[in-house]
């Protein structure tokens, strides 16, 4: 899954490297404003199913893979309808790129694609068939650096498809070949059964904590786009999506522990993950700190100057990101949902409180150090939460 991971993390990182050397750092900022609003929609109708199919995805039906994935499927295409038609008041910045026909459909299969994507690799991860994940994030890598030749200095529409489609288009042979991979599964079963209202009922006390743990790091981005402007987005967002790669590792590792883990082991699971992911991010974050031009120079000179301050402070943010990821995974394993809630529901506001009103005033590094700010103070209160079982 780590591996997988870090694919899946070096393809986007190399992309985003050519893109924004091929396209203009506006045209970039308005094309990672459309991936972020497809990823934010993606996770606000998730329903919290992709933790559900972590933590039960060994023991489902094909009966309830089938539930999940006509559920996410629907929703994601109707919150991409939605979206595209209040576009114009809640983000006028991307309004223009979502007004035909044609641009809905696609930001509707995007959406869609990136949460099938999940799921079966959740579903898979559960089922230990991790070597399945990382061949499906190695052809989606792939797909989203075949049409780097191709971009032009203003191609939003070419830089968001290149980034979005590869993973639908990997979803569906994933589920076409899932019948060898997941024994007895079949796509043509449908219905309700006691694993069906299993998974929903985790799912359904998990999904207020889920959502608010998740919004601010899919709604930020988005919300970016339209408090800095396309020119300025496009810096932040480079130093954000090198940040999201270093978040990533204690996500993959809190993923892991809450499909093998039980409420009895949570603790002892807690520590281990916690020793583990610091030691991978370490000198990630130190390096990141200390030599930023080291990680920007590829993009070019204007991003070096312009984004390296917010990719010190994002990356400086790993660490107290870590202790919230765990002790949310924590949470859950135990069925805490009333902590868990109430922990992302303070995460929630000041993640996207403190940022936005720092990146009003002082831009991209206002931002970022909005962002710092808010995930330390969600720390705390995250390690107040754990130490009330004991660690």
């Amino acid at each position: 899954m780590l591996a997988s991971t870090g694919v899946s993390a070096g393809t986007g990182l190399l992309f985003w490297v050519f893109a924004a050397l091929s396209v203009r750092p506006d045209a970039l900022g308005v094309a990672a404003g459309l991936v972020a609003a497809n990823a934010f929609l993606s996770y606000l109708t998730s329903f919290a199913l992709p933790y559900a199919m972590l933590r039960y995805g060994s023991l489902t039906t094909g009966i309830a893979v089938n539930v999940c994935m006509v559920v996410s499927a629907a929703s994601s295409v109707l919150a991409a309808v939605v979206f595209a038609g209040l576009a114009p008041f809640v983000s006028p910045t991307l309004a223009p790129h979502l007004r035909g026909i044609g641009d809905i459909a696609l930001f509707a299969a995007a959406g869609t694609g990136a949460a099938l994507s999940v799921l079966l690799d959740n579903l898979l991860a559960a089922r230990r068939r991790a070597g399945a994940v990382l061949a499906r994030n190695v052809a989606a890598g792939l797909l989203k650096l075949a049409p780097l030749g191709w971009l032009s200095a203003g191609d939003v529409r070419g830089v968001y498809l290149a980034v979005t489609l590869p993973a639908l288009v990997t979803a569906l042979c994933v589920l076409a070949g899932l019948g060898w991979l997941v024994p007895g599964y079949s796509v043509f079963r449908v219905g309700v059964d006691p694993a069906v209202r299993e998974l929903a009922g985790f799912a359904w006390r998990n999904y207020p904590g889920s959502l608010l743990s998740g919004a601010p790091q899919f709604a930020l981005p988005l919300l970016a786009v339209n408090v800095l402007g396309p020119f300025r987005n496009a810096f932040f967002f480079v130093a954000w999506s090198m940040a999201q790669i270093a978040y990533l590792v204690p996500s993959v590792i809190s993923n892991i522990s809450l499909s093998q883990g039980t409420a009895a082991s949570a603790g002892l699971l807690a520590a281990r993950s916690r020793r583990l992911a610091f030691a991978l991010l370490a000198p990630v974050v130190a390096g990141a700190v200390a030599v930023p031009s080291l990680f920007l120079r590829w993009y070019g000179g204007s991003y070096v100057e312009q984004a390296a301050t917010p990719l010190r402070l994002l990356m400086l943010a790993a660490v107290p990101w870590t202790i919230v990821i765990l002790v949310q995974s924590r949470l859950r394993t135990e069925h805490r949902f009333t902590a868990l809630t109430g922990l992302s529901a303070a995460f929630c506001g000041l993640s996207l409180g403190l940022p936005v009103g720092f990146g009003a005033v002082w831009y991209g590094d206002g931002m970022a150090a909005g962002w710092l700010l808010a995930v330390s103070a969600a720390a705390v209160c995250a390690y107040g939460f754990s130490r009330s079982r004991g660690v």
